[in-house]
């Protein structure tokens, strides 16, 4: 049936699946070791007429007591999204509406992307403190042989040894020496990103871009935090070397005029995380910033399952750039429709994201700590 504005949420389940990793991730710039297990949570809202809508949230039990029995007028309205007392639930409310309507998600949202929504591999960590050069680079060729082996074709790298790791000029040598490995190993055809989550300066941004010319760096993520002078600089010294290289930034805490620096083009690839701003913000955010020749490539490190939402909101609109991903092994998903193929995830046909959890798991995952099932 289609969406009706009078049909209520009449069950609401939580479950938290635990997700491993092919192998264990090291520091970043800032913090230390993210281990080898993600915890995924999902929630699964169930219509009157029998229709479920499946997603991340972070929804707990008084929330969504809170939910129940709501009529779908108080949660969401077309075509904007999820109002103020849904957004806690923004990304299964955007499944279960594509689903009443019987489209796909990207279709839902306007079909104006590719299905085939490029990825990269964005697990290579600070992974060799304790290590010497030539150990280093055993240890990259490996990670980004890892990574081809789960199918993936482009790769960012954590830098910013520097910053809290090693002496700074130590921690800049080794930086460009894991970028160059990754480089050679990716083969000439892979987007090679960087990521220094804050822990550059403007002068060592220059001085990775100036001796990493042969890699081709694809953007430059985080270098510094986002100022209107350090960016402006940036941006005149990559226009007088004419790098290609794209700034992207806006993960972490992005200051108040950070969208006047996207429109003055000192900043091209925005990038909020998609968890905690929602569908329904980024839809918005993705139809201010077009004009602007800004891309979309929203942060999701820390989820699987995010992804399946995430790929449709990339295959809607036409200024997508990359969807960051991670080696992982998933199980007791189902997915309906959803392949991988050359670096790429082609985005289904199928109503809604294509996204289910199996019975079983649905079932343990109530039950066991965090999880709940809430009936009217």
């Amino acid at each position: 049936m289609p969406y009706a504005p009078h049909e209520r949420i009449v069950k609401i389940e939580k479950i938290t699946l635990e997700v491993s990793r092919p192998r264990h991730i090291g520091s970043n710039a800032r913090i230390g070791a993210h281990g080898s297990v993600i915890t995924d949570q999902v929630v699964r809202l169930h219509a009157e007429g029998g229709t479920i809508g499946v997603g991340w949230s972070h929804l707990e039990r008084p929330a969504a007591q809170g939910l129940l029995g709501r009529p779908m007028s108080e949660l969401f309205r077309p075509p904007s999204g999820a109002l103020a007392r849904g957004l806690i639930v923004d990304l299964p409310l955007w499944d279960l509406v594509a689903r009443l309507e019987g489209q796909p998600l990207y279709r839902y949202l306007g079909a104006r992307g590719d299905r085939e929504v490029e990825l990269y591999d964005g697990s290579i960590y600070i992974d060799d403190l304790d290590a010497g050069d030539d150990e280093t680079k055993e240890i990259f060729r490996d990670e980004v042989q890892s990574g081809n082996d789960y199918g993936y074709r482009n790769f960012k790298i954590k830098i910013g040894r520097g910053a809290r790791w090693m002496p700074t000029r130590a921690g800049l040598e080794r930086d460009i020496l894991v970028i160059d490995t990754v480089r050679a190993a990716a083969g000439p055809d892979a987007k090679i990103m960087i990521d220094a989550n804050n822990g550059a300066t403007l002068n060592i941004a220059q001085e990775i871009l100036e001796r990493c010319e042969e890699a081709r760096i694809f953007w430059f993520e985080e270098p510094f935090p986002e100022d209107p002078a350090f960016n402006g600089a940036f941006r005149d010294f990559l226009n007088e070397r004419g790098y290609s290289t794209r700034v992207a930034d806006g993960e972490f805490h992005p200051p108040p005029d950070y969208f006047d620096m996207v429109e003055r083009r000192l900043i091209d690839v925005v990038q909020h995380d998609f968890r905690a701003m929602g569908l329904t913000w980024w839809k918005a955010t993705a139809q201010r910033i077009e004009p602007w020749g800004a891309r979309c490539a929203p942060h999701c490190w820390g989820s699987v399952i995010e992804r399946y939402a995430h790929a449709h909101f990339a295959a809607s609109i036409p200024h997508y750039a990359l969807l960051e991903a991670a080696p992982a092994d998933l199980t007791g998903v189902v997915l309906d429709g959803w392949s991988m193929e050359g670096g790429k995830l082609l985005v289904p046909d199928t109503p809604g994201t294509g996204f289910d959890l199996e019975p079983e798991v649905i079932e343990e995952g109530v039950r066991a700590d965090g999880g709940f099932r809430l009936d009217l």
